[in-house]
């Protein structure tokens, strides 16, 4: 009968012994995470800083310059504080664009810019330069497009257009406005007259 009540008692401590293994195995293996940052809280701000997309051949495309930048985890935008995005293009006019605050997002295919917003495109190809002034900008670093639809004043060269809402194709060199439309026109002085 002991022989009986000892085999009995090693099966249940051998049974404590296996099922504990397991338990351990099965917590060991879940990784720790790593809590949760709260939204609206950054995981990191960096200071002045210059960030250069490049294209498949390696040659820098545009350029993002910031006073500073947050990230934010939760969603993967960047807050800029003090933007300036620049147009490296060869084949193309330079387009600078300045503004107080600005947002990344979807991985620099969307870049929206706030307050006191000016694109300035430099003068080139027979064409002068551009002046582009608005409150809110959308801009679109890949396709080198610059659109707004808050109201807006272009100078190109010594002519003023304003409108409600203008959309800038620097690849087409082309601008396009939405409502309101009113210019003032100055024909290009002719040196040499």
């Amino acid at each position: 009968m002991r022989d009986r009540f000892a085999q009995w008692v090693t099966v249940f401590l051998l049974t404590i012994v296996v099922a504990t293994s397991y338990w351990y195995a099965r917590v060991l293996r879940k990784p720790i995470a790593n809590p949760p940052t709260p939204a609206g809280v950054p995981d990191f701000v960096v200071e002045r800083v210059v960030i250069t997309q490049f294209d498949a051949t390696g040659h820098a495309r545009h350029k993002l310059y910031a006073e500073r930048l947050t990230h934010f985890l939760e969603n993967d935008d960047i807050e800029l504080v003090a933007p300036r995005l620049v147009s490296l293009r060869p084949d193309q006019p330079r387009v600078q664009v300045r503004a107080r605050l600005g947002r990344i997002e979807h991985a620099g295919e969307r870049v929206h810019l706030f307050g006191g917003v000016e694109v300035t495109r430099e003068a080139g190809g027979g064409e002068p330069a551009l002046r582009l002034a608005s409150e809110y900008l959308l801009a679109l670093p890949d396709l080198d497009r610059y659109v707004t639809d808050q109201p807006v004043q272009v100078a190109y060269g010594d002519s003023v257009i304003t409108a409600r809402a203008a959309q800038l194709d620097n690849l087409a060199r082309t601008v396009e406005f939405d409502g309101e439309v009113r210019a003032r026109f100055v024909a290009p002085s002719r040196e040499g007259s």
